[in-house]
Parts: C-alpha cells; sequence; structure tokens
C-alpha cells in the first residue's frame, strides 16, 4: 500500500469531519509536509495530538531534570538516608520533602492548560486509581472545581494533600501511555470509512480502506526521523530502534531536557 495514496485520502475528508480521526488526520498533515507538498486542504498548520502528546512528554522531563539537578545529594548523606535494609529516612521520603509545591497553587494559563486537561488522556485508567484512589474522570472534576482563572493565573481555590499530589503528578510523571495505539487506529480507521462511503480510489485500483495489520507499522514507521521543536527551541528526535534481532521494533524518542539527552520508547513491538 502506498501510504501517500492513503494520507491523500485522510485529508481530503471535509475539514468539518477531520476531528473524528485527529490522530490519522495528524499523521497525514506530518506525512505531507515532510514529503515538500502543501495540498490545499492544509491552509494553517497547528500542532497536532501527536505533536503535543510529545512536548508535554518533554516539559515532564524538564521538570524531573530540574528538581533532580536541585536535590542536595550532600545533605542527604548527613541526613543518614539508608541503603536497604537499615533503618532511617528512605530516599524517596527525603525526595518529597524536596518537592517544592507552591508551583500548583498558582499557574499561569498557558501551563496549567498544556498539562490538563488533554494532559489526563496521557495515562490509562489504571493510573489514576493506583496513585490518587480515584477515577480519571473523578481526577478531571477534582481540577475543574478547585481552580479558578484570574489575571491569566489558575489559582487553587480549595487547597488538598490529594490535589497537590495530583497537580504534582500530572506534571512530573514519566509513565505515559504510549503515543497512539493499534486500537486508537483502528477506531479512527472504521470512523473514516463511515465517512468515506463506497471502496475509495487508491491508485488505479478502487480498493477499501487497509486493515489495521498492514496499516499500523507504516503509521509508526512514517515517524521515523520526525523532529519536534520545543519552546525553547531544544529539539526531540524520533527514531525507529531495533530489537534483540536486529529488526525495527520500538519508536523511540531522544529528547533533551536541560542539554541531557533522555531515550524513551514512545510505541513498542509495532512490528
Amino acid at each position: 500500500m502506498q501510504l501517500k495514496l492513503f494520507f491523500d485520502h485522510v485529508l481530503s475528508v471535509k475539514e468539518e469531519h477531520s476531528p473524528s480521526f485527529p490522530l490519522l488526520q495528524n499523521l497525514a498533515v506530518l506525512g505531507v509536509l515532510r514529503s515538500g507538498s502543501s495540498p490545499e486542504q492544509i491552509t494553517q498548520v497547528k500542532p497536532g495530538i501527536i505533536e503535543r502528546k510529545i512536548d508535554r512528554h518533554y516539559r515532564r522531563l524538564c521538570r524531573v531534570q530540574e528538581e533532580l539537578g536541585q536535590l542536595n545529594l550532600k545533605q542527604a548523606a548527613a541526613k543518614n538516608l539508608p541503603v536497604e535494609g537499615t533503618p532511617g529516612i528512605s530516599f524517596e521520603d527525603y525526595v518529597f520533602s524536596q518537592i517544592d509545591f507552591s508551583r500548583c497553587r498558582q499557574m499561569a494559563a498557558g501551563d496549567f492548560e498544556r498539562i490538563f486537561p488533554e494532559g489526563l488522556t496521557d495515562f490509562d485508567e489504571d493510573f489514576f486509581v493506583k496513585n490518587f484512589r480515584i477515577s480519571r474522570n473523578e481526577t478531571r472534576a477534582l481540577i475543574e472545581k478547585s481552580y479558578k482563572m484570574e489575571n491569566a493565573l489558575y489559582k487553587i481555590q480549595g487547597e488538598s494533600p490529594l490535589l497537590l499530589s495530583v497537580m504534582r503528578t500530572l506534571e512530573t510523571s514519566l509513565e505515559n501511555n504510549e503515543l497512539f495505539t493499534a486500537e486508537e487506529i483502528h477506531t479512527e480507521l472504521e470512523k473514516l470509512a463511515i465517512l468515506s462511503g463506497p471502496p475509495v480510489q487508491l491508485g488505479e485500483a478502487a480498493l477499501t480502506l487497509p486493515d489495521i495489520e498492514q496499516l499500523f507499522p507504516l503509521l509508526v514507521s512514517s515517524l521515523d526521523g520526525l523532529n519536534i521543536t520545543h519552546h525553547d527551541g531544544m529539539k526531540t528526535k524520533l527514531f525507529i530502534s531495533s530489537g534483540s534481532g536486529g529488526s525495527p521494533e520500538n519508536l523511540s524518542a531522544t529528547f533533551m531536557p536541560g542539554n541531557k539527552a533522555w531515550t524513551r520508547v514512545l510505541i513498542s513491538r509495532f512490528t
């Protein structure tokens, strides 16, 4: 299957229907832009769902890198932090004691809106139950009722240990979902098929839309070599990494928070 023909078809669907398949739309736009062509339907390119998710991942790494740099390990040693099996303060307790929660009490609108509400989709349902003992929807409701925007700042109206923990975790956790999954693409394919109607013309013959087993590895591979530029000018490069047998296996990315390289797997075992 020629991926370009598929991308052209995705972009040919009327603009008002594109929110029904944001991943396919985003992948198609990225594919077209990287090929150097500019079809008429792309009049203004904004960061799509994929770039925004990668950017949130980068910003969380920046926060983690920043806090690692601020840890006073000499002070930790003076407090007799234990090796495993000895009494004293745990390393986790020490790290927690160094956390500055003040940034959670008042956040610039731009920072707040980058992690909420879309940032909730970066984590699966089990993440919320495991960390907060409440569901994703309950987490959303907690944040919505606890913050009010004043003069481009979101301010806490009713502070609680749970709320501070939620905001802190959403801003720093590296337990991200995969960038996108075969199931998500399959759901969007079904919506695209409904909008497309009868078999569409892909090349010389009228073909049905591709099945997910054929399409998913191609979509993941289409991101190989993509560079994402962040707000601070740093670039994140995506690449296909190989498994133990040398065959393509994961979509990975090298992030550079604080100019220090962090390599993270974004989609695992896609082949």
